[in-house]
């Protein structure tokens, strides 16, 4: 006796195939509102997302060139009042030298500063 028994004379029908129904987009392409929203986009001139890391507090620094004396004297005041660097140190000190010129050394400061500012934004 075969392990297998073939019927020949029966044909195998196929499974029913359910309907397909054809899906719609959720939203068309629309050439007016692309147009409109480029238009809003150029108008608000969004700042370009940088790439990389950013860079920390985006401060400007340049070299000063102190005598050994008074870079000691520039700590000493540091710790002294307990600033955390020596450029608030340096800072502090200028302010505070600042407010007290008379009007015409401030006239003359004021001058100077405006002058060495536009040199540098050249």
């Amino acid at each position: 006796m075969a392990k297998f028994e073939f019927k020949k004379n029966e044909k195998k029908k196929p499974r029913p195939i359910s309907e397909t129904k054809i899906s719609k987009p959720k939203e068309t392409y629309d050439p007016i509102a692309i147009t409109n929203e480029v238009e809003h986009d150029i108008k608000e001139e969004k700042p370009k997302k940088r790439r990389g890391r950013p860079k920390t507090g985006r401060k400007n620094y340049t070299t000063v060139r102190l005598m050994q004396s008074t870079v000691i004297k520039i700590n000493a005041l540091e710790n002294a009042l307990g600033i955390k660097t020596q450029d608030e140190t340096v800072d502090q000190a200028l302010d505070r030298v600042i407010n007290s010129l008379t009007s015409d050394e401030k006239r003359g400061y004021e001058l100077w500063l405006e002058m060495f500012e536009k040199k540098e934004n050249k």
